[in-house]
């Protein structure tokens, strides 16, 4: 096996890694939102250390793809991806393409999730803030906007 072709087998095993690890990112974050809204500080402080790990996961294999397509001369970045697919087989090209639109979905969805999530302690953050201004009124007059 040529060196590219090594390259390409670890950037598809890396992208079906993603894949998996994002739906596990997607339920953990659908998790996350629960345990917020019921302000679960313990469940919580469990889930914290694995999203770290999912997220440490899908930084080491971007890290990893950057590697890769940089050694291939392909540019970096879904455009480069799509370009290196389009090199490859027909029956490659289509399974390839299929899998990063995947990728790319569910990463969107996770990013929503996350955006959601960070929405929810906001909110909660200010509802807790305004509620210490209540025993002071003096601050109320004077928060900082």
């Amino acid at each position: 096996m040529s060196n590219a072709a090594q390259c390409v087998k670890i950037l598809v095993q890396g992208m079906v890694e993603d894949r998996e690890t994002y739906i596990s990112l997607k339920t953990l974050l659908a998790d996350q939102r629960q345990w917020l809204v019921a302000r679960d500080t313990a469940k919580l402080d469990a889930l914290n250390p694995q999203l770290m790990a999912l997220y440490e996961q899908l930084s080491h294999n971007s890290k990893q793809r950057y590697q890769l397509l940089t050694q291939l001369g392909i540019p970096v970045g879904s455009p480069g991806l799509r370009t290196l697919f389009s090199r490859l087989p027909a029956p490659h090209q289509k399974q390839l393409t299929m899998l990063w639109d995947s990728l790319e979905q569910i990463a969107a969805e996770c990013k929503a999730l996350n955006e959601s999530n960070i929405t929810v302690l906001a909110m909660q953050q200010e509802i807790l803030q305004n509620l210490l201004n209540i025993s002071e009124p003096e601050n109320w007059l004077y928060e900082q906007v």
